[in-house]
């Protein structure tokens, strides 16, 4: 797996964000360095780790084919314009980030050209890394099903609380330590 036509793979990325942005750009370039360090020899040997829910992420995703919904795209929100790429079968990770670059007073389209045509390492910073990752966090059937003890839903992959202060669990996340939703009466 490589990325041989940047301007083919961007005009993809382009087509499923909804807009060419410079967000576009640069995820086409975090992928494809991604995945020349690693070499993936299929989309099944890859894991991706997005660092923010920005443009990028599309562009990471359509360059990659990895998927939420499949457990080879994750979401780690740390508002960086980085990932992680994981070989599963080779054991190997790289962490692809952004180095400090000026792009002077470039418009919007030549910032986005511009970004397309430097060089890796005036654009890019990479360091192999190591990610652990759990059996109920990789690719496949859950591992692992049960239902919260207090609102009675299922939670997969061990991402239940054993125990919430003196209860005994199982307990879902929101039900042990409050959800992003409130429901209304």
């Amino acid at each position: 797996m490589q990325v041989t036509d940047v301007h083919e793979l961007l005009r993809r990325c382009i087509e499923y964000h909804g807009h060419y942005c410079i967000g576009q750009s640069l995820g086409v370039r975090i992928a494809r360095k991604g995945l020349e360090l690693i070499a993936p020899e299929s989309e099944k040997d890859l894991i991706v780790y997005l660092e923010n829910d920005r443009c990028i992420a599309d562009a990471i995703l359509i360059a990659t084919g990895t998927r939420l919904g499949r457990r080879s795209l994750k979401l780690v929100d740390y508002g960086k314009m980085a990932a992680t790429f994981v070989n599963l079968k080779k054991d190997i990770a790289y962490r692809v980030g952004l180095n400090q670059f000026d792009l002077g007073d470039a418009s919007k389209e030549e910032a986005k050209a511009r970004v397309l045509s430097m060089a890796d390492d005036e654009l890019l910073s990479w360091k192999k890394v190591r990610v652990r990752i759990r059996k109920e966090e990789l690719p496949g059937k859950p591992e692992r099903v049960v239902r919260c003890v207090r609102c009675g839903e299922k939670v997969f992959d061990a991402k239940d609380i054993a125990e919430y202060g003196a209860e005994a669990g199982p307990f879902c996340i929101p039900c042990a330590h409050g959800a992003y939703y409130e429901p209304e009466e």
